[in-house]
């Protein structure tokens, strides 16, 4: 599994960019699809994480990942990039809302913060 940025951020350039870096490297690492001269892995999948502003970015959820049980550990991380104190509050707040959709979609009732994710390449399954 790879994670990474979206394909679009108008406030941080850098991101687009590493996104097309990672979807290029994975495809090529992959083989494409295709047999290749050299060794190949399995396609990872491939999700990218929710962005400062989802809706300036091509985000849609499709995965919620329930981080209720290590949710202090992330306030603990959140609080060291000091460089951007103002975001600490702003993930919390993120991850109640999160967890809020999460509770909606699965009935889970037990989930108190979730973090969003997008999965770029399609599940595939044997039946639904």
């Amino acid at each position: 599994m790879i994670v990474t940025h979206t394909d679009r951020d108008p406030f941080n350039p850098d991101h687009p960019v590493a996104f097309h870096a990672v979807e290029r490297a994975r495809a090529l690492a992959a083989g494409a699809g295709v047999a290749s001269a050299f060794p190949t892995i399995a396609p990872p999948r491939l999700f990218l994480f929710e962005p400062h502003q989802p809706e300036l970015c091509n985000f849609t959820p499709t995965t919620f990942l329930d981080i209720t049980a290590v949710m202090d550990r992330k306030r603990e991380a959140m609080a060291e990039m000091k460089a951007q104190a103002y975001l600490s509050t702003y993930y919390e707040e993120r991850a109640g809302h999160r967890g809020n959709h999460a509770r909606r979609c699965s009935g889970n009732q037990a989930v108190r913060y979730a973090e969003a994710f997008m999965r770029v390449t399609p599940d595939v399954v044997e039946q639904l």
